[in-house]
């Protein structure tokens, strides 16, 4: 039984930062990843950094193919694919070689690749990848093994060739005709992306409207723009069998009580992403799960078991990037400086990267509604943003939330070209506990995105 002071499992945005800070502490710390390849989790290697790097790309040829309202004329574009995949994978691979080399000059951290799972309450067995296999113990394990696609069961699916949102980033052509299972924000900017490259993009969505953890007038507003586009959805609808040759896909949904079909050329599948927690022996542990299989914590991101933590995707909170790297700074200021950080009240804001984003922040309407707050609406659409229809970039729907008592922000969402950031500029209003009256009378930079802010502020004294 090797002994240290911490184990850390997963390599994620949470434990990256984490084990450093631990290292400089002077903490003895061993980090289990399963392979180097997957050295600094999904949004590294699979998620964040190569899907914005080819919705980059895709943007430009889009930008290309849409030069001619500006008077621009350009003949017959092409794409040269490899080329594409090639700067993706370069900065993935340039950001690999930046977290192995400070791991790797950290004095108090030692990286170990193979496969952990729990032997007991505080230990933890590794099979490493040459067959050799070590057991350590620490008073702190810190659980950072994320999450992966989840597959939903569908008759015929084991048969065909199909993609999920890792795979389909791998491939060497663009394809002719793209089905996308899944209206999410994956399904959203995957199918989105490879419209703008060429394909011929159906989305099928169980549910009556894409985005259906957004408000209907977002979700509406979105859509409409992605049609525009040329991305076909078919909506309410329950998919029902899969069948595929070498060269076709075929997949057979029922709407409105009828069966009908939909073919294609490769097949993406978006339903979702499921914990990795089944791959820990967690029982072993004594470590609880939730009824989704994924770890239960507190406010704190402390398990049931004392000194055992889980941040990130496994612990079952939102599923994004940087609310794994605050469940960090939670750890680190509650271990580490001997703080009272807590995940309470924290303000979750969010980015789906489509063309325009949708820029979360807060609550949203229905949110607001189900928690019986007493609030106003406020909205402007696309028209109304100068900035957008200066540059020639349709824009959707900008809305907020506002507390009629108090006069704070509840939440935001903007459908715009800069939704994220605009989003970002009132989630610090949020922070600051700025009245949104306020935002309707500051001074913006003319001409920004950031000035309509005004414009929909304003809609406050209406």
């Amino acid at each position: 039984m090797i002994k240290r002071d911490a184990i850390i499992i997963g390599s994620g945005q949470a434990a990256k930062p984490l084990s450093q800070k631990l290292s400089d502490a002077g903490w003895k710390t061993v980090m289990i990843e399963k392979s180097e390849a997957e050295l600094g989790g999904v949004c590294l290697n699979v998620g964040c950094t190569p899907t914005k790097t080819l919705i980059a790309s895709a943007k430009v040829m889009h930008d290309i193919k849409t030069a001619t309202k500006h008077g621009i004329s350009v003949s017959n574009p092409k794409i040269d694919f490899s080329i594409t995949q090639k700067r993706k994978d370069k900065i993935v691979d340039d950001s690999k070689e930046g977290l192995i080399k400070r791991t790797s000059e950290a004095e108090n951290l030692e990286l170990i690749y193979g496969i952990a799972s729990f032997s007991g309450e505080k230990t933890v067995i590794v099979k490493k990848i040459n067959g050799e296999e070590q057991e350590f113990t620490a008073p702190y394990i810190f659980i950072d093994a994320g999450s992966r696609p989840a597959v939903p069961k569908i008759e015929g699916l084991d048969d065909v060739k199909w993609y999920d949102s890792t795979g389909i980033l791998e491939l060497k052509e663009i394809p002719k005709k793209l089905i996308v299972i899944g209206a999410g924000y994956i399904g959203l900017e995957l199918g989105q992306m490879y419209s703008r490259f060429g394909s011929e993009v159906t989305i099928i969505e169980t549910s009556e409207q894409i985005m259906s953890n957004e408000d209907l007038d977002i979700a509406n507003s979105l859509q409409e723009l992605l049609e525009d586009e040329g991305l076909t959805f078919i909506l309410n609808a329950s998919v029902k069998k899969i069948e595929g040759t070498p060269k076709e896909i075929a997949v057979t949904y029922s709407k409105q009580g009828k069966n009908d079909k939909v073919s294609g050329t490769h097949l993406l599948i978006a339903t979702g992403r499921q914990s990795n927690a089944d791959g820990l022996n967690t029982e072993a542990a004594g470590i609880e799960l939730d009824k989704k299989g994924f770890i239960k914590v507190n406010d704190k991101l402390e398990t049931n078991i004392k000194g055992v933590y889980a941040l990130g995707d496994i612990n079952g909170g939102p599923q994004f990037t940087h609310i794994a790297y605050n469940d960090f700074v939670i750890i680190r200021e509650n271990i580490l400086e001997k703080g009272n950080a807590s995940t309470k009240r924290r303000i979750v804001p969010y980015t789906m990267f489509t063309d325009p984003q949708l820029g979360r922040v807060g609550l949203s309407e229905t949110e607001a509604r189900k928690k019986g707050l007493n609030f106003s609406v406020i909205k402007i659409p696309g028209k109304r943003i100068t900035r957008g229809i200066e540059n020639g970039k349709p824009q959707g729907l900008w809305k907020a939330i506002v507390d009629k008592e108090s006069g704070n922000i509840l939440g935001a969402a903007i459908v715009c070209s800069e939704g994220g950031e605009i989003a970002s500029i009132i989630q610090m209003a949020m922070e600051g506990g700025i009245p949104g009256k306020h935002l309707a009378t500051a001074i913006f930079s003319h001409p920004t995105y950031s000035e309509s802010l005004n414009t929909l502020f304003t809609e406050l004294y209406k």
